[in-house]
């Protein structure tokens, strides 16, 4: 048994769905309205009733939309999935970026790192931080065993009894 036509109110939520996405597309690309309209080749007041699901485009302004926003057709009608929390967005920075294989297997390494969700024996512990070795100084050494103040103290130092000899 083949399903039947969708009901009015499935498919005014796709239109809203596709209108919310062409708005979201066209701001994250930085273009205005007008520059959008005329990219598609349609007018100002058009792109606006698309952009707010109040006008059901045809295939040939779905192909111009999907141009001006430089997507593919299907990327303009794909429907988000709520589990694919921006799943679409990871693969077009790694398309955009024309990563390579071994590049998008050092990103997903350093993902498992960061995502983890643990301790994890791969993530080196961060050492404690050294003090100053100036008697009473408790702050963080710099450079020479020095805090970035006595660092850069005894550099003026130095700079001034050079200058005098």
């Amino acid at each position: 048994m083949s399903p039947g036509p969708p009901d009015a109110s499935t498919v005014n939520g796709h239109l809203q769905g596709l209108a919310r996405r062409i708005r979201a597309l066209r701001e994250r690309r930085g273009l205005t309205q007008e520059d959008f309209a005329v990219r598609c080749g349609i007018s100002v007041s058009f792109a606006s009733l698309l952009e707010r699901g109040e006008r059901s485009p045809s295939y040939e302004t779905l192909l111009q939309v999907a141009s001006a926003l430089e997507l593919p057709l299907w990327e303009l009608l794909r429907v988000e999935d709520v589990d694919d929390a921006g799943g679409h967005r990871l693969e077009g920075f790694a398309r955009t970026r024309h990563l390579s294989r071994p590049d998008v297997d050092r990103l997903l390494e350093v993902a498992e790192v960061m995502f983890s969700g643990g301790p994890s024996a791969t993530r080196p512990a961060r050492p404690e931080p050294v003090p100053c070795s100036q008697p009473g100084c408790e702050r963080p050494v710099l450079a020479r065993g020095l805090c970035t103040a006595h660092y850069h103290r005894e550099r003026r130092r130095k700079a001034a009894a050079s200058e005098e000899s």
